[in-house]
């Protein structure tokens, strides 16, 4: 709908919908907009450190990155104003180093915000700050994602069937038919009984 007026809400470079958090539409001086983590990545990788200008992948006309990295760049209001109600406000991201940090606020009670980083240097995985608490999960909490639960009674099933089923007839006959040795005979060799009056 918005590519229809001209309104482009994905980064050129990653093809990623912009957002509020590490996709937020940062706009450099030639008016191209690009998400915050495309830009960043860029910095780490081909920024001239002598006078901290990166090239505009488009048109190459150099930005002057601020002191605070790229997550000081001009937001483009018109983008950003153009997400979701609920993404319509920046939120603040820091550049630490060679990542990307958020402190994401939980909603519950008694638990403490934890800090996402992105790595923006040249391995480019998410991780979660060891500096900041992260809340350990336990297994219930983990369990409440529908696809894990799937995974995990998949995995039981499994584990029931080709593992413990064998063991248990192994060690109830001494072998891997579960069939006591007994019941085999009596049904292939017929017994005849007199009874004497």
């Amino acid at each position: 709908w918005f590519r229809a007026y001209g309104m482009n809400l994905e980064c050129s470079i990653c093809f990623n919908t912009y957002d509020n958090v590490f996709k937020t539409p940062k706009q450099l001086d030639c008016t191209h907009t690009f998400c915050l983590e495309c830009l960043s990545r860029i910095m780490t990788t081909s920024m001239d450190p002598q006078n901290s200008k990166i090239s505009c992948p488009f048109c190459r006309q150099p930005t002057t990155i601020p002191k605070k990295g790229p997550p000081a760049l001009t937001t483009s209001q018109e983008v950003l104003c153009s997400l979701p109600v609920h993404q319509q406000q920046e939120e603040q991201v820091w550049l630490d180093g060679e990542r990307l940090c958020y402190q994401r606020p939980i909603d519950i009670p008694g638990v403490p915000a934890f800090c996402i980083c992105v790595d923006i240097g040249a391995s480019g995985q998410s991780t979660v700050s060891s500096s900041q608490t992260r809340p350990r999960l336990g297994l219930l909490e983990r369990l409440m994602d529908w696809k894990r639960l799937l995974l995990f009674i998949f995995l039981m099933v499994l584990l029931l069937g080709i593992v413990l089923w064998p063991l248990q007839c192994i060690v109830t006959t001494g072998s891997m038919r579960c069939a006591s040795q007994n019941l085999q005979m009596s049904t292939t060799t017929p017994s005849t009984t007199t009874v004497n009056v």
